[in-house]
């Protein structure tokens, strides 16, 4: 059943959670939003959302609770509750649709599916990939894990902030499918910050490379859209470090879980680790190609 137009609580107004609910809110669904700061969500009251001082509340006065968060354990809080809110799964009302876009844990993705379905809540998770050029476009990825009737549900909503919405099974079923897409994220940063390391040392000019290589068998998104800015020292976040090394960390749990050993992602853990513990966690992920630059000659 469509869904337009419905009252909608957002909740994680960050890089991405912005851009996205800014989608919904421009295309005439009311908004209800929070996050933890408020400076963040001020675009978004200036087109005229309304501002909630708690999850709780904003989920309460809607009819579909959407979550853009950064961490697992913030997706737990929000949903569950830790604090006299109680989370928003017990504070939504009977019949609203829960959607959590964060990139998260499947079997949080699970707990919370069977915890709201108890009452009489659907739920999908729906992480995304696109980083925040495609939540400014409208053409992330939408990777769907739930119940076929909530997906489509909320597919006139997700149509709204991706240009490619697919479910892939019950829930989990789209975080697993995230987590498969981080890992060849992470070892795509890699590969091709080692390229134009390659190319830099070698005296190219790194800009040309990466733009007769992205045209090639080696192009990528990230060579596309993440190599232009750190050639021009550009480490402003699209996709926190810190969040990738999240995104790896779950990954790895998911693999370990299979019986699996991903030694390329091993090493980009332990480059992006390493970033993180230098101080960038709060840069965007193509600052990996500074270590090539400061490491060159360390042997």
């Amino acid at each position: 059943m469509p869904l337009s137009p419905c009252s909608i609580a957002f909740i994680g107004t960050g890089i991405m959670g912005s851009s996205m609910a800014k989608h919904l809110i421009t295309n005439g669904h009311p908004l209800h939003v929070h996050n933890r700061t408020r400076e963040k969500a001020e675009a978004l009251l200036e087109r005229g959302a309304i501002w909630h001082d708690t999850p709780e509340s904003a989920a309460n006065a809607t009819d579909v609770v959407i979550t853009m968060l950064g961490l697992p354990s913030d997706v737990e809080q929000v949903y569950f509750g830790k604090t006299a809110g109680g989370g928003v799964i017990e504070a939504a009302k009977s019949g609203s649709l829960l959607v959590d876009m964060t990139t998260s844990s499947p079997r949080l993705a699970e707990r919370i599916s069977i915890a709201a379905r108890e009452r009489n809540i659907e739920a999908l998770d729906a992480p995304v990939s696109g980083g925040d050029v495609g939540a400014r476009n409208r053409s992330l990825v939408v990777m769907v894990g739930g119940g076929d009737e909530a997906f489509h549900r909320g597919l006139p909503l997700l149509k709204l902030m991706g240009q490619s919405v697919t479910r892939l099974g019950p829930a989990g079923s789209g975080q697993r499918c995230k987590l498969s897409n981080q890992v060849a994220v992470a070892i795509g940063m890699v590969a091709w910050c080692e390229a134009l390391a390659v190319a830099k040392a070698s005296s190219l000019d790194p800009l040309v490379v990466q733009d007769v290589i992205r045209g090639g068998a080696a192009g990528s998104w990230g060579l596309t859209n993440l190599a232009p800015r750190a050639l021009n020292e550009d480490f402003e976040p699209g996709f926190l470090v810190r969040h990738l090394v999240k995104d790896i960390r779950l990954a790895q749990e998911e693999a370990d879980l299979q019986g699996l050993r991903l030694p390329g992602l091993e090493v980009a853990q332990k480059l992006y680790e390493l970033l993180g513990k230098q101080g960038y966690g709060e840069a965007g992920t193509q600052v990996l190609f500074y270590h090539y630059e400061t490491n060159r000659g360390a042997g």
